[in-house]
């Protein structure tokens, strides 16, 4: 009797630990994870079209994330220091091309018009981090991500 209790026991754990690990990973409120900040140095006088690109690891269930029928969704941004000022909102990119259900993504934001003004006297360089998260369609908004790298901003 002891020995089948024992096996019981044991075959209710490993059920347990099975369905535990087979969670789904897709879950309605969107979650990311960062990637990489490219490049990692800008100067306020870049005349560049194109300014740093953030970018992320994205998965949403729906999937239902970028613009689609003038209904919009952001990624949202602010300097890690500045946690009392709002984020700024950048227009999330296209997600035309990826299956919407199970999103699984990278995402590549151009956040050159979340940069702070040049600063006054000149020079001068900044050390930022940002904090980033997006919102779905649905309204639901992800973890906050804080870039674990610097970036470095300068004013010639």
């Amino acid at each position: 009797m002891k020995n089948k209790l024992k096996k019981t026991g044991i075959i209710l754990l490993s059920f347990s630990f099975l369905v535990a690990c087979n969670k789904d990973k897709f879950a309605t409120v969107p979650q990311i994870k960062f990637i990489s900040l490219s490049p990692n140095s800008w100067s306020a006088d870049n005349t560049s079209l194109s300014g740093p690109k953030l970018k992320f690891q994205i998965t949403d269930r729906e999937g239902d994330l970028g613009w689609q029928n003038d209904a919009p969704s952001y990624v949202y941004i602010r300097l890690s220091r500045d946690i009392t000022e709002p984020y700024d909102s950048l227009r999330f990119p296209s997600m035309q091309l990826a299956d919407p259900s199970n999103l699984n993504a990278e995402v590549e934001v151009d956040i050159a018009a979340a940069l702070p003004p040049p600063h006054f006297p000149r020079p001068y360089m900044d050390t930022i981090f940002f904090d980033v998260y997006v919102k779905d369609r649905a309204n639901n908004q992800s973890n906050i991500l804080r870039t674990p790298e610097p970036f470095f901003y300068y004013t010639p």
